[in-house]
């Protein structure tokens, strides 16, 4: 049974649930408008008192964020000992259901070119260039048709149980949620994931909708890692798409600050999602913005190929794969598929952060050739 009220928020219905806590519908009623509200579990006993305003307090400085490509949170609080988020609430699909060409949203235009790289910048913000012009649930019998079941997304891996091997899918364990509802990801039915039609892969309206996509993920992480912050969990299910084909960059931020708090995470836990680890968070070494570009690079090459660089049926096979071998060459899986952004995606995952693209200005750029 949901809770009537957290903090000044009436909660309306429940959108999902996972490791991470549970999506509420709410009405403020302060202002009467309806928000995404995030009560985060602390896995296990709630916090006592100081830890959990401190980890409000954390949470209160992605209040201060502000950019079109990220969702907007408004404020933090705490309900019994949990910390919740009240954000904004986005009507719309994950990055996989708007792609997946067995969707029929693609025969809609294909979104015009962007322009130069161009971050919004807000009052506060010192960074950045200013020189440029401003799924669902198809219950559909497998006829062939690609679509991004084939790369499902990972269980989070703060249980090592809940790994899932190919072809199956976790949706960040939210599962019967409608995926155009308020960022929260709804798994696809239950099949075998189908083999990838290459000419519907490389359709050129599909191709114009990633490209732009990639491009707004960009902008979105030059922001956040110009604010200090490293996603640590970049995966398509935490990028929603709305109706205008507006991107967002849902979850940004709370790995790592869960990450910091001993009493949420236990020691020698990693935070992320097992799929999208850039090597070096497997390493438990120092993470900066170069580590979500890994992550990107995976999904770029999903995207592309249908299936991922590497794949196990367990996370210590699969991390001796991300650290010691180089994946099939995208072009080798399809043969037409785009040559630049199969390099975009090749330089994105190299193993030494050194060698990749060194921000997402760089990786904006080069989408852009």
């Amino acid at each position: 049974m949901p809770p009537k009220a957290i903090g000044p928020y009436r909660v309306l219905e429940t959108l999902g649930s996972g490791g991470a806590g549970t999506v509420y519908r709410a009405l403020d009623r302060r202002s009467n408008d309806e928000v995404a509200l995030k009560l985060l579990s602390t896995g296990g006993p709630s916090l006592d008192d100081r830890a959990a305003r401190r980890l409000a307090r954390e949470f209160e400085t992605l209040a201060d964020l502000s950019h079109p490509n990220v969702v907007k949170v408004f404020e933090a609080g705490i309900h019994a000992g949990q910390p919740y988020l009240a954000m904004e609430l986005i009507e719309g699909l994950t990055l996989r259901h708007y792609l997946d060409v067995s969707f029929n949203d693609l025969h809609t235009p294909t979104p015009s070119s962007r322009g130069p790289f161009s971050l919004r910048r807000t009052a506060d913000d010192d960074f950045g260039s200013e020189d440029g012009p401003d799924e669902d649930d198809d219950g559909s019998e497998d006829d062939g048709t690609f679509d991004l079941n084939a790369f499902a997304e990972e269980a989070p891996s703060e249980d090592l149980a809940s790994f899932h091997g190919a072809g199956e899918d976790d949706s960040d364990g939210l599962p019967g949620v409608d995926p155009r509802r308020a960022g929260v990801r709804a798994p696809p039915p239950s099949r075998t994931p189908a083999t990838p039609k290459l000419a519907d892969l490389n359709r050129p309206e599909r191709m114009g909708k990633l490209k732009d996509a990639m491009l707004q993920v960009c902008e979105a992480l030059a922001y956040i890692h110009g604010h200090g912050l490293v996603h640590r969990d970049l995966k398509p299910s935490n990028i929603m798409v709305d109706d205008d084909r507006q991107v967002r960059l849902m979850d940004f931020g709370l790995a790592k600050f869960l990450a910091d708090d001993a009493g949420i995470t236990a020691d020698g836990k990693l935070v992320g999602t097992y799929r999208y680890m850039a090597p070096e968070q497997i390493l438990g070494e120092p993470l900066d913005g170069r580590a979500d570009l890994y992550s990107l690079g995976v999904i770029l090459y999903e995207l592309l190929s249908g299936r991922p660089p590497f794949d196990a049926k367990t996370p210590h096979e699969l991390w001796r794969q991300v650290l010691e071998t180089e994946p099939p060459p995208l072009l080798a899986l399809n043969l037409h598929g785009d040559p630049q952004l199969a390099r975009v995606a090749h330089r994105l995952i190299r193993k030494e952060p050194d060698d990749r693209f060194q921000t997402a200005e760089e990786v904006y750029e080069a989408l852009s050739e």
